[in-house]
């Protein structure tokens, strides 16, 4: 008796279980493809490659460099083959990034010394992965990465739009913020923002694909980051380079939010295929903690993509100095208030006016800045040696009135005060102006307008140099001490393109000056018989801005403000010459208010003493490191959303320099980097209600 109630309690049960697999099955012939989840390729998405790094020859954060070598001296990255370089040999070229650990970095922020053993040197293991969007002829790379201790039961991903022109693998990108996410088990996507590390030799019609390698223009191999059909005159080919952004004619910036979107599409299909076992999707934007990460350019790209995520894709950004534009709309009234100042409407300009402004007057306003600052030392005050030139040619000009040169060196500082620079900015003029000289105003008006390389945009071009540091005067000539295989390496995305022992090998050069084409700031006006700095080219570039062409490009790239009440944190540095506060970070949280009102999820972080340059020689002495404030605002962000922590207020955040003389500044610490306070003093606090900032003092 017992053995048959046995056999027919097993035979139920098989009867059972195997009629739940034909009714399951039944069901799943009544489910289409969207409904049961399964893993899509994108149309748009091309994969590329994919390594896995052990984390000892080689590693996700420092290309097997170890952050040991990479924080005890500047070193040199050599290449078997000079002519051939390895993509392994790129790629530590890429990431060989020294760390002065004085900054804080390594203690404070970044890599932490504490942590590290002999061991484990801050190489991390993991996945990488190279891909890109293909869409009718444009191209914007993506690079992914997940940690092998990738956690899987809380997933996360940090997207990060890449500074400048620099392409996906950027050290300071790759080492700060990538690092944080890394280190938080998430995987990280990165995005060029169809910009790309995207120099094209004219001259031997090469140019690069997305790990460095080089290769023709017709090569069927794969598709290079950037070439050019047009057939352009010779004149303009020889030792002369096209840059992506600059040529491309594509004016990217308008797609910026798109792309960090796209790449996290991208991020979401590669872990589920990578991981899932039955072709279901594992990790969605439900289930998956998504936040994104942006210094300079890549914050305006970060906010972009919380104003264009309209399906809540997105659970926190963070953007460091974001390069912003607001309209300057009357129908949008936006105020600030000063302290105890009456409220006054806040006026926006945008970053090809007062970069193009700021070329004007900077050369000439050296000498008053010297002046004012004499028991100072002032970085790269000695580059200027025709400072007398360009005032008089100001004066000449009619764009200064003074007649003596000191009378018209103060009346130049007193137009950049009123378009908005402060007398606390000015130590950085000097170097601003010769790090950039028109290179960022011609970049902008150059991607805004979809100049081509014919256009031979204020008869400036891009082309190699004189390399010798002796009898230099930034004459055109080969390159000599590198090659072009080697500057994929050493492009830190924007111009001059610097070699690894600091000697500029590319550059804006001046096609108009009288005595042949020479590096832009050493150059003459046409028709000019000294060198003024190429004031006839600052001055075309100045007439531009209000071109159509050029309004029509800035128009596209104009913010909405709308973030979606995606919790947002901004941090500027209230230093920032580049850009400047007043018509990027504070505008934009303005606009912001005035669009989401109280719905609004945005913090600001203002930091004294902090602007786009790190406290690094030659700021060490005068400068704070903003690069802890935008780790510790994701830190902030990342407790709020995993330990329902309250956020921060917006805030003046108060810093101490650290002093002493140029490269001999004392180690920074924690008293030189005051936290983020989730309830600031009042006196440090920033408010802001319908569509008014109202700075302390």
């Amino acid at each position: 008796m017992l053995k048959q109630f046995f056999l027919f309690f097993v035979n139920l049960l098989l009867i059972l279980f195997f009629n739940n697999i034909v009714y399951a099955k039944s069901l799943s012939f009544l489910k289409n493809k969207d409904e049961i989840k399964l893993i899509t390729k994108p149309a748009w998405l091309v994969l590329n490659d994919s390594n896995f790094y052990d984390a000892e020859s080689d590693d996700l954060v420092t290309a097997g460099i170890g952050f040991s070598k990479l924080s005890h001296s500047v070193a040199m990255t050599k290449f078997a083959n000079n002519l051939q370089p390895s993509i392994h040999e790129l790629r530590q070229a890429k990431l060989n990034r020294f760390i002065d650990k004085k900054t804080g970095e390594g203690s404070l922020f970044g890599f932490k010394s504490t942590q590290l053993t002999t061991l484990f040197d801050g190489k991390i293991p993991g996945t990488e992965v190279q891909a890109f969007l293909d869409n009718h002829g444009v191209q914007v790379a993506f690079l992914l990465q997940v940690p092998l201790d990738f956690d899987l039961k809380k997933p996360c991903i940090v997207a990060i739009p890449t500074i400048d022109s620099q392409g996906v693998y950027n050290a300071t990108d790759m080492q700060i913020r990538g690092l944080w996410g890394l280190k938080h088990n998430c995987a990280i996507v990165y995005n060029d923002k169809g910009l790309g590390n995207a120099l094209y030799d004219l001259t031997k019609k090469q140019g690069y694909f997305i790990d460095g390698k080089v290769s023709k223009q017709n090569s069927k191999e794969n598709k290079l980051i950037y070439i050019v059909n047009d057939n352009i005159p010779s004149k303009y080919t020889s030792n002369r380079y096209a840059v992506k952004q600059l040529h491309s004619q594509q004016n990217p910036e308008q797609n910026w939010g798109e792309y960090v979107i796209k790449s996290l599409e991208f991020a979401f299909y590669y872990l589920n295929t990578m991981y899932s076992k039955n072709e279901q999707i594992l990790f969605d934007k439900d289930n998956t903690i998504v936040l994104v990460y942006g210094a300079t350019d890549g914050g305006g790209a970060a906010l972009k993509a919380g104003e264009f995520d309209t399906e809540g894709m997105i659970d926190g950004i963070v953007a460091v100095n974001p390069q912003i534009q607001v309209p300057n709309n009357p129908e949008i009234p936006l105020f600030i208030q000063r302290g105890e100042s009456p409220e006054e409407p806040l006026i926006t300009k945008s970053l090809i006016d007062y970069s193009t402004y700021g070329a004007l007057y900077m050369p000439c306003a050296v000498s008053a800045i010297q002046d004012i600052n004499s028991e100072l030392t002032i970085p790269n005050i000695d580059k200027y040696f025709f400072v007398k030139n360009r005032c008089q040619s100001l004066k000449k000009a009619n764009l200064l009135v003074s007649d003596t040169v000191k009378a018209q060196s103060f009346e130049a500082l007193e137009k950049l005060y009123e378009y908005g620079w402060s007398p606390q900015m000015i130590n950085q003029l000097p170097f601003h102006y010769y790090t950039q000289t028109m290179n960022l105003p011609y970049k902008y008006i150059s991607q805004y307008g979809r100049f081509s390389v014919k256009d031979h945009l204020c008869h400036l071009s891009v082309a190699s140099i004189n390399q010798e540091l002796l009898y230099n005067n930034g004459e055109v000539a080969p390159l000599t001490k590198t090659n072009f295989a080697q500057l994929w390496g050493n492009n830190s995305g924007s111009l001059p393109i610097k070699m690894q022992n600091n000697i500029t090998a590319i550059d804006l050069v001046n096609d108009d000056d009288p005595k042949g084409p020479h590096q832009e700031f050493f150059s003459r006006s046409k028709n000019g018989t000294n060198i003024d700095y190429n004031l006839a080219g600052a001055i075309c570039l100045r007439d531009k801005i209000t071109e159509s062409r050029v309004q029509n490009g800035q128009n596209e790239v104009l913010a909405n403000g709308n973030l979606h009440g995606t919790k947002t944190i901004i941090v500027h540095g209230q230093l920032n010459v580049r850009n400047l506060p007043d018509y990027s970070s504070r505008a934009y949280v303005a606009l912001n208010s005035y669009r989401e009102g109280n719905a609004s999820n945005l913090r600001y972080m203002e930091i004294e003493n902090a602007s786009y340059i790190n406290s690094i020689i030659p700021f060490d002495n005068t400068l704070i490191p903003i690069d802890y404030y935008g780790e510790s605002a994701m830190d902030w962000l990342w407790s709020n959303i995993t330990k329902q922590t309250s956020l921060p207020e917006s805030q003046v955040v108060r810093t101490v320099v650290r002093g002493g003389d140029i490269g001999a500044a004392p180690q920074i610490t924690e008293k030189n980097l005051t936290p983020i306070a989730q309830s600031p003093r009042t006196e440090n606090r920033i408010y802001v209600q319908k569509s008014v900032v109202r700075l302390p003092k």
